[in-house]
């Protein structure tokens, strides 16, 4: 009997369509970053082109999502680097407390883009854990992620400035 290859199409979709809809919103939102990066900019004496500005956006915003599915290759040996050297000292441990404080306070004032990227973190681990479940090994596991997440950020994108291509083509 020839073994049927079995893929998690829903978690597969579901990955897609959130890094779908993180690329339309980055595409929707980029301008608007850049005029106030522009505006900041000038008052802080740097000049850069606004094209250069909407370009390094779309970079990080892709960065972002690498870092993302990279962050899922080991998890535990980052929670310990991240966490286990903190609480060595009396004094590390303050200073561990004060900068998780602040990040919680910074999360929770911009508590939108902290729900976009616990939505992002969300998705890619529900179809790694698919991925897993169904054996493959955990590279394969982390280059589809990347090809799955990378292509569904790209897709949204490209379907936010297709759009509004056609909106100005025939609004006008």
């Amino acid at each position: 009997m020839v073994k049927l290859i079995r893929v998690p199409f829903f978690c597969i979709v579901l990955v897609v369509l959130t890094y779908a809809s993180f690329g339309w919103y980055i595409a929707q939102s980029a301008s608007i970053w850049t005029v106030w990066l522009a505006e900041q900019g000038e008052v802080w004496g740097w000049v850069v082109e606004e094209d250069t500005i909407f370009l390094l956006l779309h970079i990080f915003a892709g960065t972002l999502v690498l870092l993302i599915t990279a962050s899922l290759i080991a998890p535990v040996a980052l929670i310990t680097v991240v966490f286990g050297s903190s609480f060595k000292s009396d004094s590390k441990a303050i200073i561990a407390v004060l900068l998780w404080s602040f990040v919680v306070v910074v999360m929770l004032r911009w508590i939108a883009f902290s729900a976009h990227l616990f939505l992002l973190f969300a998705a890619a681990i529900l179809a790694k854990l698919e991925l897993q479940k169904l054996g493959y090994s955990q590279w394969k596991v982390i280059s589809i992620l990347i090809v799955i997440c990378l292509g569904g950020f790209v897709l949204g994108l490209l379907g936010s400035y297709n759009f509004d291509i056609r909106n100005l083509i025939f609004n006008s």
